[in-house]
């Protein structure tokens, strides 16, 4: 044999043994990833021992230099390594992305040797379309980026050194070179997803704006293109800034997810009993929503929360709620005289509070004005219960009293200072000035009323006289729960600082 062929052969030696070493990975990963998250025993069985026993008698044949006998005895580990890699193939259809994600969060970190034979198994298999592609993407990322404790989030590794591995681990596959202009145009893509990303402010906007599926897209729809090292090292750092603004908003959603949920889940078969007669589709909400609270508990648990979970728990929260202003007819204020209420006469029935005292005031002159009862969001009872405490409408009913009137109407006045007190906090914030202390007095003492109005409104609802009243008890819950969501949102801000 020439020099040349010689040469050939011992590269096809080397990549051969590079074959062994990412299918034998990616077997350590399968079985690892069956017994530990698919609770299932391995669908197949290889023989890796003599495929490696092939391996170490193919060196020894190449250093004594019988050639031919090596280069027959590569064909037929050849064929072997094939078939193992079609089995394995076969196993990873079963094997989901979420898989492989909390199979290496699990494991916190790891050695990166693992993720590039892992890479490469899919590289020799030809397998990077489809789930696998989102797989490759995940790896890709586990390898690039470095979490700071100091900070609270991850960073992209230095790219040079970065670019390197990706230009070693991609010469294993075969893909078509690109044109400089082409390249150019798709990082530029990538980074104007990137900074859309970096500027969401709130959890919605991920959904709402289809940033995660229009990313995931792009990546499956430029083809091979996905792997070339400056495109790819754009994306790595796309997917970086993901994690980062997924995690911070994830965290500042999830308690609040927590409170709402559970107050809901605690009051779903009373909502049920009461609204179910008439409203079939509220039934059919709850058994949506425990079922997404289930899910979100379960990944909860396993630190495996995903966009799509959360998202989908607020959702059903929200649909329950439309669903409870169903089927009852719309509360009627009447016509309302104009009128406003000052201090003096809103003091003689709520005290001289002075830090609600000033919204009391802004509520009870709003009655009367459509425009300002809109810009508070008061609900009609709320309106309702001024005109009753002031003597402007008669009691509805016998159950329907002045400390209910009063319940509304402190619950409304407190709500609307939760919000006003978390826009202003929330300014100051995002204009880089600490707030007043002062404000963070009020905004926690708001805070505290409001926990104290969250237990009478528990009180109210475990009383015959409101539990068998559906419409009041449709009040109740609804000014309840909103309620709960301005204290969440303030609550969350407020512990920032």
């Amino acid at each position: 044999m020439s020099v040349a062929e010689i040469g050939a052969l011992h590269g096809r030696f080397i990549r051969q043994s590079d074959r062994f070493k990412s299918a034998w990975t990616f077997h350590q990963f399968a079985s690892g990833a069956f017994k530990n998250f698919l609770d299932e025993p391995l669908p197949y069985a290889i023989d890796f021992q003599r495929i490696y026993e092939r391996l170490k008698t193919i060196s020894t044949t190449i250093n004594s230099g019988q050639m031919d006998e090596a280069n027959a005895a590569l064909v037929a580990n050849d064929a072997a390594l094939d078939s193992a890699q079609r089995t394995l193939i076969a196993a990873d259809d079963r094997i989901t992305p979420p898989v492989v994600r909390r199979f290496f969060e699990r494991l916190k970190r790891t050695d990166d040797a693992i993720i590039h034979h892992l890479i490469r198994f899919y590289f020799y298999a030809a397998a990077i379309e489809g789930d696998r592609r989102d797989k490759i993407d995940f790896l890709f990322t586990r390898i690039g980026e470095d979490f700071s404790a100091d900070r609270g989030e991850y960073w992209s590794r230095d790219s040079l050194e970065f670019r390197e591995r990706i230009i070693a681990l991609v010469s294993v596959l075969h893909v078509s070179s690109a044109a400089p202009d082409e390249v150019v145009k798709l990082i530029r893509a990538v980074r104007s997803m990137r900074d859309d990303v970096k500027k969401i402010t709130r959890f919605e906007e991920l959904t709402d704006r289809h940033l995660l599926r229009n990313a995931r897209l792009f990546k499956h729809r430029i083809g091979d293109l996905y792997f070339h090292p400056d495109i790819l090292l754009a994306i790595v750092e796309l997917n970086v800034a993901t994690k980062n603004t997924f995690v911070k908003l994830y965290l500042a959603e999830e308690q609040r997810l927590v409170d709402d949920s559970s107050k809901l889940l605690e009051h779903g078969t009373a909502i049920a009993r009461n609204f179910g007669d008439t409203n079939p589709e509220l039934i059919e909400e709850i058994a949506r929503f425990k079922e997404a609270k289930q899910r979100f508990d379960e990944l909860r648990a396993e630190s495996n929360v995903k966009h799509d979970v959360v998202t989908r728990l607020k959702s059903t929260m929200t649909n329950i709620l439309s669903q409870l202003d169903r089927g009852l007819e719309e509360d009627m204020v009447g016509e309302i005289p104009v009128a406003f209420f000052d201090s003096a006469k809103v003091a003689e029935h709520f005290g001289r509070d002075e830090t609600l005292l000033p919204h009391l005031t802004r509520l009870a002159a709003a009655v009367g004005d459509d425009v300002l009862i809109a810009d508070l969001r008061l609900e009609p009872w709320e309106v309702g219960a001024f005109e009753k405490l002031f003597g402007r409408a008669l009691p509805e009913a016998d159950e329907d009293n002045e400390e209910l009137w009063t319940l509304y109407i402190r619950a409304a006045a407190v709500r609307v200072k939760l919000d006003n007190e978390a826009t202003t906090i929330a300014t100051a914030r995002a204009a880089g000035v600490r707030p007043d202390p002062e404000l963070l007095a009020n905004a926690k003492k708001s805070l505290d009323c409001a926990k104290e109005l969250d237990e009478l409104f528990g009180d109210f609802l475990h009383e015959a006289v409101y539990y068998s009243n559906p419409k009041i008890l449709h009040q109740l819950y609804r000014s309840r729960f909103r309620l709960l969501r301005g204290f969440s949102g303030l609550w969350l801000i407020y512990d920032h600082h």
